[in-house]
């Protein structure tokens, strides 16, 4: 109920600035959908070395299915390996091709059809250099027309000459914004975004939420952002514990009925 009268406000304050507040417009839509299971791993273990020789071990025998629509949302602090997770995940992703995407053991299979939009953590460093943003984009989509490409770059708030922009001079908010430019002309049927409001401003965190809960897409999501935990997420998987209990809990449900299952646990 929150989350709605939160909307209306935010509605009626919008309404109020329209006028003079230049809004993105992100719509994810898909090709085709996927198959009815897009994911499934099991056992997944992944570990770094550190630099006194020890190994770290982040994920450990995670296993989960995930189904077409879930929208999963990561939580929990920085440094608990939910970008790892992401990561081992991609390894076996169609049409990744990440850098630094693998696991160390275990099984991850990816359904029928499933296409990967991926909104890296480190998202200038997805990006090459020394094009135009028009050229770097239009490379994902070789048929778009030049119109194609204005119109996706003006619902991202690149305006007239902006599309001309050398992608070296990009801030992190115009390459953020790219991205999503990337993601919108893929159309994939799966998005996987990692931090993605690190440098946006409040109208494109709003405009991504409301984007992500319209998708009938499968998401994975990291995010500190409550309002994104709370309204985009129909699904929690949260990294909590130390070195000696650190685990992963999977709730099939969305952040409040989670929230409310851990208040009865604590009774």
């Amino acid at each position: 109920m929150n989350s709605r009268k939160k909307e209306v406000e935010r509605l009626a304050t919008s309404e109020l600035a329209r006028s003079n507040i230049a809004r993105p417009f992100i719509r994810f839509d898909m090709l085709r959908p996927s198959g009815k299971t897009v994911l499934e791993f099991e056992n997944v273990n992944k570990s770094y070395a550190q630099p006194d020789g020890k190994t770290e071990h982040v994920i450990n025998n995670f296993s989960a299915a995930v189904q077409r629509g879930d929208k999963v949302v990561l939580i929990g602090r920085n440094g608990q390996g939910k970008t790892t997770l992401l990561k081992a995940l991609l390894a076996n992703g169609p049409g990744v091709e990440e850098k630094d995407v693998s696991i160390d053991s275990g099984v991850v299979k990816w359904g029928h059809e499933a296409q990967i939009g991926y909104f890296a953590q480190d998202h200038k460093g997805s990006i090459q250099l020394g094009m135009t943003a028009s050229d770097w984009l239009h490379q994902f989509d070789p048929q778009a027309t030049k119109e194609d490409i204005r119109g996706i770059l003006g619902q991202m708030l690149f305006r007239g000459e902006e599309g001309l922009k050398k992608t070296d001079a990009l801030s992190g908010g115009e390459a953020a914004r790219l991205l999503f430019c990337k993601i919108m002309l893929q159309k994939p049927n799966v998005l996987v975004l990692d931090e993605p409001t690190n440098h946006l401003d409040l109208e494109s965190i709003n405009a991504l939420n409301q984007a992500i809960q319209k998708y009938e897409g499968t998401v994975f999501l990291v995010t500190h952002d409550q309002d994104l935990i709370e309204e985009a997420g129909t699904r929690i998987w949260h990294f909590e514990g130390g070195p000696e209990d650190f685990h992963i809990t999977d709730h099939k449900g969305p952040y409040e009925e989670y929230q409310q299952q851990l208040a009865l646990a604590a009774k």
